[in-house]
């Protein structure tokens, strides 16, 4: 089993974003996508400017038939998360949960007040089955270092994570420094923190202007064999494509 995820930044690199998931689309069985617009026409994110509205349903069209795709948006009309899952597999459970406040609570268009969810999803092929959340931490500060949010934040996807038996991975961008007491915490759960087993020096591509250089990890439970883990060196937004293959 494949799985990439990518914050995509609302799609401002669509022109780069479309060939990476058209090279990728043949051989990976799940995208987790972070910072997803899904909007109708004329309908415009008031937070995220030079974002492609409608990057949701044109990341569908290039997946094509093959592909089941889902979004959790946290506010109407503002970025949120998606899941790609290969027909190859059979989607056995999938929903919306939140971390930390609760859905459509932004207020007076500050991303701040957004409230931080995690799109669930439960696969399965043959006697194979994963569970598998993608978030979007949230950003408190430049240096990506705890605050009360954090922990909060990580010990209720800790919870969440410890209710569901069998093969887990949680993925996408947490806004945090890998030596934080907020990552400790999912590590406890526990799982295998890939970005520091592997030495992954940056998640960040040029586009991201400063110094701080992660955000973006992939976790696995300790009884899913890990055969291969990349920050992959496709520039198609200010963060890195992670990918894992189980």
């Amino acid at each position: 089993m494949k799985l990439i995820t990518l914050n995509i930044w609302c799609g401002k690199l669509f022109d780069k974003l479309e060939p990476f998931i058209e090279k990728n689309r043949n051989d990976t069985d799940i995208f987790c996508f972070q910072e997803v617009l899904d909007n109708e026409p004329g309908i415009k994110s008031a937070v995220f400017k030079d974002g492609t509205e409608d990057v949701f349903s044109r990341i569908g069209r290039i997946l094509g038939d093959g592909f089941e795709g889902y979004s959790a948006l946290p506010h109407p009309g503002e970025r949120g998360l998606a899941t790609f899952v290969n027909k190859r597999w059979d989607i056995l459970d999938k929903k919306e949960e939140y971390v930390l406040g609760k859905k459509n609570s932004m207020v007076d268009n500050k991303w701040s007040t957004l409230g931080i969810n995690v799109l669930y999803s439960k696969i399965g092929k043959g006697d194979q089955e994963y569970n598998i959340w993608t978030t979007h931490g949230i950003f408190i500060n430049m240096d990506k270092n705890d605050t009360k949010e954090t922990i909060e934040q990580s010990i209720n996807l800790k919870s969440m994570m410890e209710k569901v038996d069998g093969k887990r991975i949680l993925c996408g961008d947490l806004n945090l420094h890998p030596n934080t007491e907020s990552i400790k915490i999912i590590e406890d759960i526990p799982m295998r923190n890939l970005v520091k087993e592997y030495g992954i020096k940056s998640t960040r591509t040029p586009y991201y202007g400063f110094p701080q250089p992660y955000a973006d990890y992939i976790f696995t439970s300790y009884d899913i064999e890990v055969k291969e883990f990349a920050a992959m060196p496709d520039v198609v937004s200010d963060h890195l494509p992670l990918s894992v293959v189980c």
